[in-house]
């Protein structure tokens, strides 16, 4: 469970650290372009952070399949 705790900690501070870097190029601009343009970027990088662990569990359980294959 703490693996899980320190991987989301990680990918929180990941995105947050984008948010940050976009949020101040655009700091000025409140208007409803600029509202969509962020609900569009958090929705990507939500999709993006949450499909990361399932590849990295795919390709873990496809590799670990060719390493016991290997090694018998």
């Amino acid at each position: 469970m703490l693996e899980v705790l320190l991987l989301a900690l990680a990918l929180a501070a990941d995105a947050f650290a984008a948010s940050i870097g976009l949020g101040s190029t655009h700091k000025s601009d409140v208007n409803s372009q600029f509202m969509k343009m962020a609900l569009l970027i958090g929705v990507y990088f939500g999709v993006a952070q949450g499909v990361m662990p399932l590849i990295g569990y795919a390709l873990g359980s496809t590799m670990l399949g060719w390493f016991a294959e290997g090694a018998s």
